[in-house]
């Protein structure tokens, strides 16, 4: 009689381990947190695009003579093409990834204090000060 593949693998020991409950668990929070920190990271793109554009619209209405003459310039223009430039690359690599980060920790906290203060009024508030 020949065995199936669940039999064979539910008697290795590395199988067991691949099953277990704790490796789920952890995959799962992972990927919790890779979701937190995209969607940190995704925001912070967002805010920064808003804020690079309000600065240049605020250039072309109170200031439109600096920015023409920076365009006709083209010494000028490719070293303002190029600050802006690293100015973009810093803001969305460096500054996203903190900015996702944070975000991400910031969720973590919160959820989990909320949680400790549902549990803590689901089962009371315990001393622990007074044990030996």
């Amino acid at each position: 009689m020949k065995k199936s593949d669940g039999e064979i693998h539910e008697k290795t020991a590395s199988w067991g381990i691949l099953q277990s409950e704790l490796l789920k668990k952890c995959g799962r929070l992972l990927l919790l947190l890779l979701y937190r920190f995209v969607i940190g990271w995704a925001f912070f793109q967002l805010l920064a695009m808003i804020v690079a554009g309000i600065f240049l619209l605020g250039v072309l209405l109170f200031h439109p003579i600096i920015f023409v003459q920076t365009i006709v310039i083209t010494e000028k223009l490719n070293h303002a093409s190029l600050d802006l430039w690293h100015i973009l690359k810093l803001c969305l690599w460096h500054y996203g990834i903190i900015a996702g980060f944070i975000f991400m920790a910031e969720c973590t906290l919160s959820k989990s204090i909320r949680q400790v203060q549902r549990l803590s009024k689901k089962f009371g508030a315990q001393d622990f000060s007074s044990r030996p």
